[in-house]
């Protein structure tokens, strides 16, 4: 169960907890000790007179019920009836037992797990004497007091979209409509697309990690992979003709299968066999109606439209991290890595999911994507901290989600998308995206109530980030099976 489904289904809990006649309280003896960051280990011991008590209750139950030969259903006598059940009758108990006691502990102790407790019911053994004793993990939410949010000063940088702006946003637009011709004359320059053998060393003994084969991409300041980046690749291959070899650095991600290169730096050795470039449109009537608008004024302006929509979201964006950065600063609190590894994935989803909700592009939300897999493990533990801490303070707050806020952002994301709202909600019940949604929302009003209380210094706005370009390959080979499925579990693979 992820950390947002955790929340809705708590406050559900309670409430059906409330309607429910209150339950005979069974006298168990309950031991709670620290055993980790956000890991309680329980051990339970349920006396022998509650044994006897469910023992008697669940034996007659199937007395009622029993299906003995020569007997009329309900009428065979207890001795035979223990004699023939015994087994069924002691697994009735014990399971009877469990779920009374577990229930109970969770009402009295409130220990919000965030997953369901780690019990191994088969190796539980019903006693034939004396109290019943059981230990089981529990990962629970962090423990730490909502922090305090009032009165914080955040840096909220302005951009006004400039002529060149819309010009160059405007010249990038009518790429999409250009066609890749030969380039014969020259060498490459930043928006060609080269094709080449690229190889990865280790900067040490040039040892061969990886090598990519004949891979066409377009030449921009920076090449992402799957596991990394070329933060100089634009620079490196400049001016470069088909037949020559240029050398530039990597950074590996943390996410790498091999420990003794994550975050590490490699080679690059890019071989080049052929350069292409872009054959530009021609913007006439005929071109502009195809796409839709009537003049190069009209489309101008939606490109400038555009432009500002993505201003106020990277505006959004900034304010969000310098809010968070103060709160995480605030408010220090472990994750086990093991609960970190299994949230990769859905947060990963959740991640990408908020960038389209935010108007990205798909060369944009590709280059993010990458980014977020190569530094899995950070990425998604600084996201838990945030949800951890929008979660306790909407907690305190009382801002929570219901169905029809679900329904509400599931018709908004339709309407972004063009789509229809059965079609999105079809996606995202069939890609298992409800709870990110309920997270995302919880989320965002957490935040939007902060931001009531935030004192605001408006300041000029950083340059724009350098383009990227993203390819689908690693910078290191894919892990074996067995190292995949060990990387799944959260586990080392076996040696």
């Amino acid at each position: 169960m992820t950390s947002g489904e955790e929340l809705q289904s708590t406050a559900v809990e309670s409430e059906t907890a409330q309607a429910e006649p209150e339950k005979r309280k069974l006298e168990i003896d309950v031991q709670i000790a620290d055993a980790g960051a956000c890991k309680k280990h329980v051990t339970i011991t349920v006396p022998r007179a509650e044994i006897d008590r469910q023992y008697e209750e669940s034996l007659g139950t199937l007395q009622k019920e029993a299906q003995v030969p020569g007997f009329r259903p309900g009428r065979a006598p207890k001795t035979l009836v223990v004699k023939r059940f015994k087994k069924q009758v002691a697994e009735q108990v014990k399971s009877a037992l469990l779920m009374e006691t577990l229930e109970q502990v969770d009402r009295d102790y409130q220990l919000n797990p965030i997953t369901q407790p780690k019990l191994d019911v088969a190796a539980i053994a019903l006693p034939e004497e004396g109290p019943l004793t059981f230990d089981m993990e529990v990962e629970v939410r962090p423990e730490f007091a909502a922090p305090a949010y009032q009165g914080l000063k955040v840096k909220r940088p302005v951009k006004t979209v400039s002529e060149k702006d819309v010009d160059r946003q405007y010249e990038r637009f009518l790429e999409r409509y250009a066609r890749v011709v030969p380039k014969l004359e020259g060498g490459a320059e930043i928006g060609d697309y080269v094709t080449a053998d690229l190889v990865f060393l280790r900067e040490d003994d040039e040892a061969t990690i990886n090598e990519v084969k004949e891979i066409q991409f377009r030449l921009q300041p920076e090449l992402r992979f799957q596991d990394g980046r070329v933060p100089e690749m634009g620079k490196a291959l400049q001016g470069v003709k088909p037949g020559e070899v240029r050398e530039v650095e990597a950074e590996l991600g943390t996410a790498v299968v091999d420990p003794t290169l994550r975050g590490a730096k490699v080679k690059v050795k890019a071989v080049v066999h052929d350069l292409k470039t872009l054959d530009p449109p021609k913007v006439d009537q005929e071109f502009l109606l195809g796409i839709g608008f009537e003049s190069v004024g009209e489309l101008r302006e939606a490109v400038r439209d555009a432009l500002v929509r993505r201003n106020e979201s990277q505006q959004r964006q900034a304010v969000r991290r310098q809010v968070l950065d103060a709160l995480i600063a605030a408010t220090p609190f472990d994750l086990p890595p093991d609960l970190v590894s299994r949230q990769e994935k859905s947060t990963a989803a959740r991640l990408v999911m908020e960038l389209g909700d935010e108007g990205y592009s798909h060369e944009e939300i590709r280059a993010r994507q990458a980014e977020i897999r190569a530094n899995a493990h950070e990425m998604t533990l600084r996201s838990l901290k945030e949800f951890f801490i929008l979660a306790r303070i909407a907690e305190a707050e009382e801002i929570k989600v219901e169905a029809e806020d679900l329904e509400a952002e599931i018709e908004a994301m339709a309407e972004r998308s063009g789509e229809t709202v059965r079609r999105v909600r079809a996606r995202v019940e069939k890609e298992g995206l409800d709870d990110a949604l309920a997270t995302q929302i919880l989320e965002r009003r957490a935040l939007e109530h902060i931001l009531k209380s935030v004192e605001f210094e408006d300041v000029a706005a950083d340059e724009p980030e350098v383009a990227v370009e993203t390819l689908d390959e690693a910078a290191t080979p894919e892990p074996e099976a067995g190292e995949a499925e060990a990387e799944e579990a959260g586990e080392p693979a076996s040696e």
